[in-house]
């Protein structure tokens, strides 16, 4: 059975119970005081001395309407046959006599009791007295206007109640089924959610009410949910990316090394200098790929937060000298200039920062002509030391910037496969980075090349 339908059937329920109570209140109640009354008169009988009697000769005892009579009076033999009975009603329908022997059976002389006609047609309300020749004088009052009166009454009730029972029970499925629209929306919501459609939302209701505050949660996680499944989604794409890319890294090395491997042993590297070229190049092949594994081991422990060794004060002014020098090393024709506050610090792991370092200025030599200066500059921002490394090239392709540290991403592929970069090195950075608490962004910066921007939180000393 469906909510509103239990909730419309239990509140008619409850109203039909309410009806019935009230009902049977009003109707004793009423009954009670019609009865009183006619015992008030049957009382007025009993307190005369004697009680009035009816002449046998002509009616007496019938109020205002003389063809009517209020009260029978009939008189019993000490063997129990009617004697004389002077009938209450109408002179030409009079009444069925009350059962005596009832009453005498069942009731002390005197009291008021209630009993039937001795035709069971009617109700009495009556009382008895004996005299001392063993004689009794019975009184009876009918009780058919009471019963008319009360009948009449408990059908209006029940007529009234039934009216009473169906407008309420159309008011109450009303009610609900307005209060339970919200309810009904949030099931087609679910289902829509349930098909797929991650986009559908509760609508909003008061926020006041329970409705509304359960609007407003569920909204809210269904915000979660949608943004857990497209950060899922995303995550998944960027997987299979990042396989596939992975995959072609190694092929291609894999593939050098097995066909001079395929010609080695076919002879066709019988001069020696062939032969040492072979060899030379299977040795580039096996270095590149011996660097792309450890890239990979690298993320895969950035990404498991398990590649900081030991977190220490890091001096970033003498960090940056030695990433210039091992860089001038490289390539001495390329000037590099330093400089910024050489006090500040921060915590870290001294040698993932310096490859994070290490890697900017790579990426510098790989993207910038031979011989571009570059600069790197530190400074202080609020909390932060930030770390700038600004090169002359050409900048950065439109859109790039957005997507320079995905894995594998190449502004340049061509150039940067034959100049033998994986693609994972400002990867690295970004993951070092993050896994330090900061954030590193590209951008071009005006008058010359690309803008790296690192932002570490500062040691206060």
């Amino acid at each position: 059975m469906r909510l509103r339908t239990q909730l419309v059937v239990t509140f008619t329920l409850l109203l039909v119970v309410v009806l019935a109570t009230v009902g049977t209140v009003v109707v004793r109640s009423s009954r009670t005081v019609l009865t009183a009354q006619v015992d008030e008169k049957l009382s007025g009988i009993q307190q005369r001395t004697p009680p009035d009697r009816p002449s046998p000769d002509g009616p007496a005892d019938r109020g205002d309407d003389p063809s009517q009579k209020e009260v029978a009076f009939v008189v019993v033999s000490p063997e129990g046959s009617i004697l004389f009975a002077d009938r209450s009603g109408f002179v030409d329908d009079p009444d069925p006599i009350p059962d005596v022997a009832t009453l005498t059976d069942e009731a002390p002389p005197g009291h008021i009791a209630t009993v039937t006609a001795e035709d069971g047609s009617i109700r009495y309300r009556a009382f008895y007295q004996v005299k001392p020749d063993g004689i009794t004088e019975v009184w009876a009052s009918p009780l058919t206007e009471v019963d008319a009166a009360v009948g009449g009454m408990l059908r209006t009730l029940l007529l009234a109640g039934a009216g009473i029972a169906l407008i309420g029970a159309t008011g109450t499925w009303w009610i609900v089924h307005r209060g339970l629209k919200p309810v009904d929306e949030m099931v087609d919501t679910a289902t829509a959610i349930a098909a797929g459609d991650l986009s559908k939302r509760v609508p909003e209701a008061p926020p006041a009410s329970e409705l509304g505050q359960l609007s407003l949660a569920l909204n809210d996680m269904l915000g979660q949910i949608e943004d857990a499944f497209e950060h899922e989604s995303e995550a998944n794409e960027r997987l299979k990316t990042f396989v596939a890319d992975a995959s072609h890294e190694l092929r291609t090395p894999i593939a050098a090394i097995q066909g001079y491997a395929e010609l080695y042993q076919r002879g066709a590297l019988a001069d020696q200098d062939q032969l040492d070229n072979a060899m030379r190049r299977v040795a580039s092949d096996a270095a590149r790929m011996k660097r792309l594994v450890a890239d990979l081991l690298l993320l895969a422990r950035l990404d498991e937060g398990a590649a900081v060794e030991q977190y220490q004060s890091v001096n970033l002014m003498h960090l940056v000298n030695d990433a210039v020098t091992d860089s001038s090393a490289i390539e001495n024709q390329r000037p590099i200039t330093i400089d910024g506050d050489k006090t500040l610090r921060v915590m870290g792991d001294e040698q993932q920062l310096g490859q994070v370092l290490a890697n900017l200025l790579a990426n510098a030599r790989m993207h910038t002509p031979a011989g571009a200066p570059v600069a790197v500059r530190i400074t202080s921002v609020n909390s932060s030391a930030v770390i700038d490394v600004i090169d002359s090239g050409p900048g950065l392709p439109d859109g790039a910037a957005n997507r320079i540290f995905d894995r594998f991403y190449r502004a340049d592929p061509s150039r940067a496969r034959k100049s033998g970069g994986s693609g994972l090195g400002l990867a690295i950075v970004a993951a070092i980075v993050d896994e330090h608490g900061g954030t590193v962004e590209a951008a071009n910066e005006p008058g010359a090349g690309a803008r790296f921007t690192v932002r570490l939180p500062l040691l206060v000393t």
